[in-house]
């Protein structure tokens, strides 16, 4: 699939904010209005990005989230295809290393979090599981932004919220039509839904279009506050995904690169950063699963 710096530029814009305008994003790449719509829309047949909208967790009544290691015995991927099949886990990695498998939850509470577990330590071939439970996501592309702020949702919100999964980037007079509001009130509510940290628009794309071939995990342990380091990693423009954690590690994150050389050198400045202390790493050999967007919300009846 040919993309070029152009096209590279405007994935970048539309993965920060997936319902920039047009003109606001023809203008930060320096393109006319028409050709930036143009470009946008190849990219969308192509399906090189999907504009959707990435609902927080907790409105699916998920509130324990962590990282799972698991030491295994024999081959890799049977264990990690199981692994994929259980709903509450949202990723799923071969990887090389110490461990096997690399894996993501996301459940209701930490009483099924550790049934998760539990479940993952009964499967064969899995020696050892250890865990990291997410204190916050500090960055990743398929997560609000920022802390969510307390915000009582009725049934309109949850048809814009459902609409937007599907559709990031729906114009406020489609929305309006499904939810028998003007546009004015639509876009007041989804500016709402976004700067309370409900949803976040973006462009989901497939990191090796961008030529971003190369992934590896992390973990770090620190010897100082843990939200200063977590801030100074965040910094690394190589870092995709960051979270801290209480349990197998303080910071548990991921970096891409287009070449091994990239990641190389952006592991060499993490090891720099104060108050790191020990850091592991691992290569993802082959992405089993990575499902953010779950099904769209079914919404309460609109009266």
């Amino acid at each position: 699939m040919d993309v070029d710096q152009t096209d590279s530029a405007l994935i970048a814009e539309l993965r920060k904010d997936g319902r920039a305008t047009f003109e606001a994003l023809a203008g930060r790449v320096g393109l006319s209005r028409t050709a930036a719509r143009a470009r946008i829309q190849r990219l969308l047949d192509l399906g090189a990005i999907r504009i959707v909208g990435m609902v927080h967790p907790s409105v699916y009544g998920l509130h324990a989230l962590g990282h799972v290691s698991l030491e295994i015995s024999g081959p890799a991927m049977p264990i990690a295809e199981k692994i994929a099949a259980m709903e509450d886990a949202p990723f799923v990695s071969v990887v090389s290393g110490r461990f096997g498998v690399i894996a993501e939850l996301r459940s209701p509470s930490m009483d099924t979090f550790a049934s998760a577990l539990d479940s993952l330590r009964a499967l064969d071939g899995v020696r050892n599981v250890e865990t990291g439970i997410y204190t916050a996501i500090v960055k990743d592309t398929h997560f609000p932004p920022g802390r969510l702020r307390p915000v009582e949702l009725d049934a309109v919100d949850r048809h814009l919220l459902a609409a937007l999964q599907l559709d990031g980037r729906a114009a406020f007079s489609d929305l309006a039509e499904k939810v028998r509001l003007s546009p004015g009130a639509v876009r007041a509510r989804v500016l709402r839904l976004i700067d309370h940290g409900v949803v976040h628009v973006i462009g989901l794309v497939d990191t090796t279009v961008l030529g971003f071939t190369q992934a590896c995990g992390f973990a770090v342990w620190v010897a100082r506050p843990v939200d200063e380091t977590v801030a100074s990693i965040a910094q690394l423009a190589q870092v995709e995904y960051l979270a801290s954690a209480v349990g197998r590690a303080d910071i548990i994150g991921t970096l891409v690169g287009a070449t091994r050389a990239d990641v190389v050198s952006a592991l060499d400045r993490l090891r720099q950063i104060p108050g790191v202390r020990k850091l592991e790493t691992w290569s993802h050999l082959t992405l089993v699963k990575e499902k953010y967007d779950r099904s769209p919300l079914e919404p309460f009846p609109l009266h």
